[in-house]
């Protein structure tokens, strides 16, 4: 089962470039708190917009760090599906843990084009898949269904669902079942979900960790009202454009630059303050609940 917390770690920027040292130092701090692995290279790393050098630098650095101390999920996306199987590919020389990989975006194929497209995906590789359901980028879904027939692969081993309205049928199948939405975490979890790939695991990695277990010792009410703290911080994380919002909040206390690659827009100085604001309220809220 793949089950937890999981990192999709933001690629920090300095004057335009990757800037190495501040990656290596989050994910170093990362390695001591409750998460069960990394996600290299996904939307929350804003790997559309690096190039090839670019991406493998992203993972030299981080492997430097993590070496084998934890798993490393790498994200794959994209339009052309020869285009992703061939990264999968050249991936597949790295020690990777799994990849990430989304339905094709733009061009919306039907049911039996997304099958095909993960068949092709699962035959390019040995090591394990998570199939990422998120039409809002994709503009297709995974239907149930059609994530049923995917699973009799024996590498396709969970699903990152980034739509409530699937939950429980999702988590009726063999497959684990973790939360792309971060305002939907526990509702997730309830359902029957077995953790979460969530850009807030930067902020409250622990925290996360802790109303999962309590959702798994049967303490719903108190997983929901821990969880109530954090809404307001999760719901500025997403005012503006993932991760516009993640960034700023690490760069309050100087953790990273809160630069981002155009077109995505560095997040406003109102919005900084907003979440200075939410994050010292938290802070208090949760010292009382823990």
């Amino acid at each position: 089962m793949v089950s937890g917390i999981w990192l999709p770690i933001v690629t920090p920027f300095k004057d335009g470039q990757v800037d190495v040292d501040a990656l290596q130092r989050l994910a170093e701090r990362y390695l001591s708190q409750e998460i069960s692995g990394f996600v290299a290279l996904g939307t929350t790393g804003e790997a559309a917009l690096l190039d090839h050098s670019e991406r493998l630098k992203v993972l030299r650095s981080l492997f430097e760090v993590i070496g084998t101390r934890l798993t490393m999920v790498v994200g794959v996306g994209g339009i052309n599906t020869h285009d992703m199987v061939q990264e999968i590919r050249e991936l597949d020389r790295w020690d990777i843990g799994g990849y990430l990989v989304s339905a094709p975006a733009y061009i919306c194929p039907d049911q039996n084009g997304i099958r095909w497209h993960f068949d092709q995906v699962a035959s390019a590789t040995e090591r394990p898949i998570i199939l990422y359901d998120v039409p809002h980028r994709t503009g297709v879904c995974i239907e149930t269904s059609t994530v049923e027939r995917l699973i009799e692969r024996a590498n396709i081993v969970a699903i990152k669902a980034c739509v409530p309205a699937t939950f429980q049928k999702l988590c009726q199948l063999p497959v684990s079942v973790l939360c792309g939405n971060d305002d939907a975490y526990v509702d997730c979890l309830i359902a029957g979900g077995s953790g979460g790939i969530l850009t807030s695991a930067h902020l409250f990695a622990d925290v996360l960790a802790e109303i999962h277990e309590r959702v798994l010792s049967a303490r719903t009410e108190d997983a929901v009202a821990f969880f109530e703290a954090l809404k307001p911080v999760i719901k500025l994380l997403f005012a503006a454009p993932n991760p516009a919002g993640v960034k700023a909040a690490l760069s309050i206390d100087g953790t990273i630059k809160s630069e981002t690659r155009w077109p995505i827009m560095e997040a406003s100085v109102a919005l900084k303050e907003q979440l200075r604001i939410a994050l010292d309220t938290c802070t208090r809220q949760i010292a009382v609940m823990a």
